[in-house]
């Protein structure tokens, strides 16, 4: 169990020391508790730090049972097997897509964020960060708005090899089978600890408060 997220990324800066002073590595940040995760890491290894805004898609009546995400750029992943399972009309997803959606385009308004085509410009490394991975829609919808920009990037400056851009993804505890679905989507996941057993990301800090969209300004 971890104190609070600031040691938890403390602990993951120290399994990422190759990575130190590098100018071809960034931290992209999925707010807002992976930025307080993902400051540590950054001013540890003195390299920058941005943010990919990512909404969850909640299911009807169970809002934190995330059925699909919603990333910058109308960006989306949708958990179809979930979504059959639990027998989600396509009129809830449509709503719920564009409500959130909407909610992606004002946070990235109050965050002030920079488009991730600029942040990942003349960068070889991109460092994921989360405070934990529970499902695996957010960081999947994230990964998916990540590779879409540095596909952008590819067709736009073809001679500068984006396509060789290794994606990272670091959090200090992953459910086994999001960790089992996400592996082979991304470079590599370096990850504290693989929980067989999870039920929240909370029950792994003994502190874990919410974050305002001030103290992401603030860190950020």
């Amino acid at each position: 169990m971890f104190q609070n997220r600031e040691e938890a990324g403390l602990h993951l800066a120290s399994k990422l020391k190759q990575f130190q002073d590098s100018g071809d590595a960034i931290v992209l940040a999925i707010p807002r508790g992976g930025v307080i995760v993902a400051k540590q890491i950054a001013d540890s290894l003195q390299i920058p730090l941005s943010v990919s805004v990512v909404k969850k898609l909640g299911a009807p009546n169970n809002c934190e049972l995330a059925i699909g995400a919603i990333a910058g750029g109308s960006v989306k992943f949708i958990d179809w097997n979930l979504v059959s399972r639990l027998g989600i009309e396509q009129e809830y997803l449509d709503e719920e897509i564009k409500r959130k959606k909407r909610e992606v385009e004002e946070r990235e308004k109050k965050l002030s964020v920079v488009s991730c085509q600029l942040s990942v410009k003349d960068k070889k490394i991109v460092i994921l960060v989360d405070d934990g991975v529970a499902t695996g829609a957010t960081v999947l919808a994230a990964i998916k708005y990540i590779k879409e920009q540095i596909t952008c990037l590819v067709g736009r400056q073809a001679k500068n090899k984006k396509q060789g851009i290794k994606i990272i993804l670091a959090v200090p505890v992953i459910a086994k089978d999001a960790f089992d679905q996400i592996k082979s989507e991304i470079s590599e996941i370096v990850a504290l600890e693989i929980a067989e057993d999870f039920g929240a990301v909370g029950q792994f800090y003994r502190e874990f408060p919410q974050v305002t969209d001030e103290e992401v300004r603030r860190l950020l």
